[in-house]
């Protein structure tokens, strides 16, 4: 009798061990998910296409970007943004690399409807990569269904490959 109660006990003990370990489990699970929301993916998806700024601002037609630049090339380029949620303080960013690129190789103007019609961009020089940011340095908000379309003509200044990029990051 005696062992059957020490089974029993140890039994006992075991199945309140378990319950106690898989509540406790569960609870820290719920505190993390609270704690530290999910991570989200980007506010707004970004592409570059092809455009033509023939008529924009008394300009002629140009190239869509190629993969090798001519030296006093003329490209005309499309950045398309486009909301996928709610969320303030979105910036477009747009980089080129090519080995030993600097702000003197190239000159980039967007399209601006409401000031002047052409605006330069200012760009970063990282290195062998140029950064600049699109539309308001402080971001804008954007919103499921937001859709921009950022006219660029990009004047070459060297010859070769040059990588073109955009993306939107949140400040």
């Amino acid at each position: 009798m005696k062992n059957d109660e020490k089974i029993r006990s140890l039994i006992a003990v075991l199945f309140v061990t378990a319950m106690v370990v898989s509540i406790a489990y569960l609870a820290a699970g719920a505190l993390h998910d609270r704690l530290l929301p999910e991570e989200e993916g980007p506010p707004a998806t970004v592409t570059m296409i092809a455009i033509a700024t023939d008529g924009l601002g008394g300009l002629q037609e140009h190239l869509h970007v190629p993969a090798n630049w001519s030296s006093d090339g003329m490209y005309d380029l499309g950045v398309h943004v486009v909301g996928l949620r709610s969320e303030s303080g979105v910036v477009v960013k747009f980089s080129l690399s090519h080995p030993g690129i600097s702000s003197e190789d190239v000159s980039v103007f967007f399209y601006d409807s409401i000031s002047s019609p052409w605006r330069p961009l200012s760009f970063q020089d990282e290195g062998d990569v140029l950064v600049a940011t699109l539309g308001l340095t402080g971001g804008v908000a954007v919103y499921e269904g937001y859709d921009h379309l950022y006219r660029l003509l990009i004047i070459s200044n060297f010859d070769g490959a040059c990588q073109v990029n955009a993306w939107v990051e949140t400040v």
